[in-house]
């Protein structure tokens, strides 16, 4: 691509998202791009035709938020590009909360990381490298409090050590983890290694004395065995003398964890110096810092717990409130008690969830919240993608929501959309499929727009719905409710109850899913008066059956007919959850 081309296109990515925003659609995902890629654009060697664009766009979207005499700085507004990149000001409790919960969030990975990267040294003859990591180790906690003896490096069959025992190993790397969290810590640690390297065997400060104690007995006029057992019971009393040969060894073992540390070191978080991004809390005090709203894409999420009571947020409901001094965190049926004043390494807590385990870190009023993904796609994903399916399997208006799907796939590949291919004449090959074949189509059809969006802004890709609804004659409407739940099937996953170990379950109205764990005999699941069954066939998948269909697999997900409405079926292991899908909970329209 020519560099021309490539500003082009980001020029026209910009009044794209500046366009999405004075029609009062909060980019999701999007603010902080836009701030970038305005700064980018800026700052880049435009032609002048270019340039007049991006002036311009620049100019109706300050003119449409009023910002052209001066700078909002209300929490609920989205401001200016510029002011989401000024940085809060000063040195505050907001930004030190920031700094230690990006240190939090970091060490947390690290732990693992270290117990990864050390378990291999058990295995080591001697565990030479492990002795050093000891010493080291211990030396920077003598620094830390003032004590100057350094410790050498423990002999290999030192019983004070062990060394040899797993627990005792797994228990030093984490320990190596924890010395690491302080912002001096690295420094500590690297400055004990370098010690243990050039003075493997530190000088034992009694060493003089025990030297002149010798001498002194060795005038002693006694007989000469009575003289040789006070020398070797002086010498006893003393640390016995290292090998020498042993400092080569132990040396290349300092540089080696030198590396590693330094490995280790890379992912670190940099210091804030006081300055933190724009728009990244949640009910933050500071306005400028101030999320508008919680963003489904986004990895993390940092909350000022005090400016607010709950949130959803990438399919979960999470709520809080103050106990005392601390905090009582919830998110479905599970609780944690947050407390600010135990140590950092102890300020951080996970819970189980349908989307994978939650974690959850604290700096006294601020969270930082990181969902890690269970293996696979957990039921809430799988909830949400059903909801999708669903969407493309209706087939009001001859099947557009598949065409449009097409249509829109055909654009973020680049291409043009076929509007002929695609016109309501197209659908007839629809009307004789099978009901297995279109499912089949609508979950290819899913996963080829959610794998995209991962790569897009909500913009970009819902630009893409809206253009090929025009194409097509659809209505907007159409492309945007299609966006909406292909965006939620892409990065909100549905917040779904624990199963139940019930064999019979009501399924409401309403599109609410409910869940039950299947067991060795088949599940009834009521619906409208119908009796849904599920249950295990000989060593594969289950299977489910309405009255008069045919059975089908349930292997991730599977949507089923009924007069009026669908039925979603979504399984992961034995946890099955069921909904039923209607005009009222879809917004669409059924068979």
């Amino acid at each position: 691509m020519t560099s021309w081309a490539y500003w082009a296109e980001l020029v026209e990515l910009f009044e794209y998202r500046v366009a999405d925003v004075l029609a009062g659609r909060v980019p999701r995902g999007g603010r902080r791009g836009l701030a970038e890629l305005r700064d980018t654009l800026l700052g880049a060697p435009l032609e002048p035709a270019l340039h007049r664009r991006l002036l311009e766009s620049d100019r109706r979207y300050r003119a449409g938020l009023g910002l052209e005499g001066g700078v909002r700085t209300t929490a609920a507004e989205p401001g200016p590009a510029s002011a989401w990149t000024a940085p809060a000001a000063g040195d505050s409790p907001e930004t030190r909360a920031w700094e230690e919960l990006r240190r939090l969030a970091w060490h947390a990975g690290l732990r693992e990381q270290v117990s990864q990267r050390t378990r291999p040294l058990r295995d080591e003859p001697g565990r030479l490298t492990l002795r050093v990591l000891y010493a080291a180790l211990e030396n920077a906690e003598r620094a830390a409090r003032g004590v100057a003896e350094p410790l050498a490096v423990p002999a290999e069959h030192d019983p004070l050590v062990s060394l040899h025992d797993a627990e005792v190993a797994g228990r030093l790397a984490l320990a190596l983890a924890d010395a690491l969290l302080p912002e001096e810590g690295p420094a500590r640690v690297q400055a004990a290694l370098w010690a243990v390297h050039d003075a493997p065997f530190p000088r034992h400060p009694d060493e003089d004395l025990l030297g002149a104690r010798i001498e002194a007995a060795e005038r002693e006029p006694l007989a000469p065995e009575a003289r040789a057992a006070l020398v070797r019971a002086l010498r006893a009393s003393h640390p016995a003398v290292r090998d020498p040969r042993e400092r080569p060894a132990i040396r290349a073992a300092a540089r080696q964890l030198q590396a590693l540390l330094g490995e280790l070191l890379e992912g670190a978080p940099a210091p804030a110096l006081g300055v933190m991004p724009a728009r990244s809390v949640l009910y933050a005090a500071h306005a400028a810092a101030a999320l508008p709203a919680p963003d489904d894409g986004a990895d993390d999420l940092v909350i000022h717990l005090v400016g607010g009571q709950g949130v959803h947020w990438r399919g979960l409901n999470l709520r809080w409130q103050p106990v005392g001094p601390h905090w009582q965190f919830q998110v479905g049926d599970e609780v944690a008690l947050l407390q600010p004043h135990l140590p950092p390494t102890e300020r951080a807590w996970t819970l189980p969830t349908s989307q994978g385990n939650l974690s959850v870190f604290l700096s006294g009023a601020y969270a930082l919240l990181r969902v890690a993904p269970v293996g696979g796609e957990g039921p809430g994903h799988l909830a949400a993608r059903a909801r999708a399916v669903a969407r493309l399997l209706d087939p009001g208006e001859h099947h557009a929501n598949l065409r449009l799907a097409r249509a829109a796939a055909q654009l973020l590949r680049g291409g043009q959309v076929d509007a002929a291919a695609l016109g309501p004449g197209s659908a007839g090959r629809y009307a004789g499929a099978s009901q297995e074949t279109l499912l089949t189509l609508a979950r290819k059809g899913v996963d080829a727009l959610t794998s995209r969006m991962t790569r897009l802004t909500p913009v970009e890709s819902e630009a893409a719905l809206r253009d090929g609804a025009a194409a097509l004659g659809l209505p907007e409407e159409r492309a945007l409710a299609l966006h909406d739940v292909l965006h939620a099937a892409t990065f909100a996953p549905e917040c779904l109850l624990a199963p139940s170990p019930a064999s019979r379950l009501d399924v409401p109205e309403g599109g609410a899913f409910v869940s039950v764990r299947l067991g060795e005999g088949p599940v009834t699941l009521h619906v409208r008066s119908r009796s849904l069954t599920v249950r295990q066939e000989g060593g594969g998948d289950p299977v489910a059956a309405l009255p008069g269909q045919p059975a089908l697999p349930l292997r991730d997900l599977l949507v089923l007919p009924l007069p009026g409405a669908r039925v979603l079926l979504v399984r992961q292991g034995s946890w099955v959850a069921a909904a039923l899908d209607s005009p009222d909970s879809s917004g669409g329209t059924v068979p």
